[in-house]
């Protein structure tokens, strides 16, 4: 079923339709909290509340992209969790339970991912995080972002140039070409 069938059967208040949203995107929203704020309960936290937001305020939903929708506010409720807490995104966190199984260098590789991710300014990792992880395109990202879409790619460049130092200092060699 498409998300705009389903939309309309969460506003005439089936909850069948908002258990298929929700299992539809669930993932996606917790994966792009996570990566945001580099901390495991702290996105399942958010994720929720992403939901139950989109829920409290479902009969006044009047967008096209349902994922981009739910990610605009996931944005939005992990820039409030670094408001209210004034965090610092780093590397604090153990890795998430169920990973020993994924092997140990695949789990090192997310977290020195996750740190370098956090070394990025926040506007440079949400639009890296919204173009890599959620394959979103950049005029998608500039309309959820509230800017223009020059602005959206010159973050990513900036970003992904950023990326590519700390991996070159990480691993200790410059890769050719660049």
């Amino acid at each position: 079923m498409e998300d705009r069938e389903l939309v309309r059967q969460v506003q005439n208040g089936n909850k069948e339709a908002l258990g298929m949203i929700i299992e539809k995107y669930y993932d996606h929203i917790y994966r792009f909290c996570r990566f945001y704020t580099g901390m495991e309960t702290e996105a399942y936290d958010i994720t929720q509340e992403v939901f139950l937001k989109f829920i409290r305020y479902a009969d006044a939903y009047r967008h096209k992209n349902l994922k981009g929708y739910l990610l605009t506010i996931a944005r939005n409720l992990c820039l409030d969790f670094f408001r209210k807490k004034r965090e610092v995104l780093g590397l604090e966190n153990a890795p998430e339970e169920g990973e020993e199984d994924k092997g140990i260098g695949k789990v090192e590789d997310e977290m020195f991912l996750e740190e370098i991710l956090g070394k990025l300014p926040v506007q440079q990792r949400e639009v890296v995080l919204l173009r890599l992880y959620e394959e979103r395109k950049f005029c998608e990202i500039a309309v959820m972002l509230g800017c223009n879409t020059a602005t959206v790619k010159s973050r990513y460049k900036l970003g992904i140039a950023s990326i590519r130092r700390e991996m070159e200092k990480s691993y200790g060699k410059k890769r050719k070409g660049d």
